[in-house]
């Protein structure tokens, strides 16, 4: 694949019992371990993919030492809580090519790849990714809901990656990013390599998906102009701080004529903004709509529980459409 280019009955009622769906469950580290206690009714985990294996209290699941094992058992339904490297990307592309379902989260992966959506689709498969933008905040959901009542989205504009408030608000206190980023590891909410976070690749790859989600359209990540918090003037988080303002990363996308312009920067917001009271892991999303008051969402955006909590409605809604 190349990047880019019931039933009832008169007489009495019936009770009509749901196929179980056979899945496979790659990666079982936060997101994946969480995910695993939260599987809805319907779904069959026939085995777990994992690099290196802790004892998780997880009983007598079947864990395999490799992706491909996983995949040879031939699933009905993948569930990728893989970090976006090699293997995900394989793995993801080995199961369309199956013809299974897909669940993931994995962000920079689908926005670099449309046509493993498209081909699952084509394929008459579910390739769902909920958690990928806004983890607990329902982003696409909303957009799949406003489309299918005719209503024009126009615009989104929102913090996509919280990361970047807990980093941009220790630097408001004066500390220095260094040590304000080994902070974020050590809370849990930044990668041991931040660089996805900080320079805006991260709310770039969720603009993508937001973009493919409101109007069909595939943009390239790299084209997306980025600000990255390394180049935040030293003092200039501190000082907005003094004058009752706060810093945030920004991600905007707009339709104009028949193209979109997108571009995550670094804004200083007022108390009267709803990105103000964004903090920590928190996302905050405002969808525009053409004659209409805009939608404003916000919630938990990181993190094992709100990520897992996603996955596992899109794996319910699967189940039901499928069942």
């Amino acid at each position: 694949m190349a990047p880019f280019d019931s039933v009832s009955s008169p007489q009495a009622p019936v009770l009509v019992r749901s196929r179980t769906m056979r899945a496979v469950l790659l990666g079982c580290g936060t997101v994946g371990g969480t995910l695993v206690r939260r599987l809805p009714q319907g779904v069959a985990l026939e085995g777990i993919a994992v690099r290196h294996w802790r004892e998780r209290g997880l009983g007598s699941l079947r864990i395999l030492d490799s992706v491909d094992a996983a995949l040879d058992l031939s699933p009905e339904l993948v569930i990728d809580a893989l970090p976006a490297c090699a293997d995900a990307e394989r793995a993801l592309e080995r199961a369309v090519d199956a013809g299974a379902h897909v669940v993931s989260a994995n962000k920079a992966i689908l926005a670099r790849w449309p046509d493993l959506e498209r081909t699952a689709k084509e394929k008459g498969r579910a390739f769902l990714y909920s958690a990928a933008v806004g983890g607990g905040v329902p982003v696409l959901e909303t957009i799949g809901a406003l489309n299918a009542r005719g209503r024009e989205i126009t615009t989104v504009k929102g913090v996509f990656n919280g990361t970047s408030n807990f980093v941009l608000d220790r630097l408001a206190r004066g500390e220095a990013l260094e040590s304000a980023v080994r902070a974020a590891q050590a809370a849990g909410f930044a990668e041991a390599d931040p660089s996805a976070d900080l320079d805006g690749d991260d709310a770039a790859a969720k603009l993508v998906l937001t973009a493919r989600a409101a109007w069909g359209i595939d943009l390239d990540p790299a084209s997306i102009a980025r600000q990255s918090i390394r180049d935040l003037a030293p003092g200039l988080a501190a000082k907005a701080a003094r004058e009752g303002l706060r810093v945030r990363q920004i991600g905007r996308i707009a339709r104009s004529g028949g193209g979109v312009h997108a571009a995550v920067r670094l804004e200083t917001v007022g108390a009267d903004s709803v990105f103000y009271r964004v903090e920590r892991e928190g996302n905050g999303v405002v969808l525009g709509l053409n004659g209409a008051p805009g939608v404003i969402l916000t919630g938990k955006g990181a993190g094992g529980v709100p990520t897992a909590a996603s996955m596992a409605g899109d794996i319910a809604r699967l189940v039901a459409e499928r069942g």
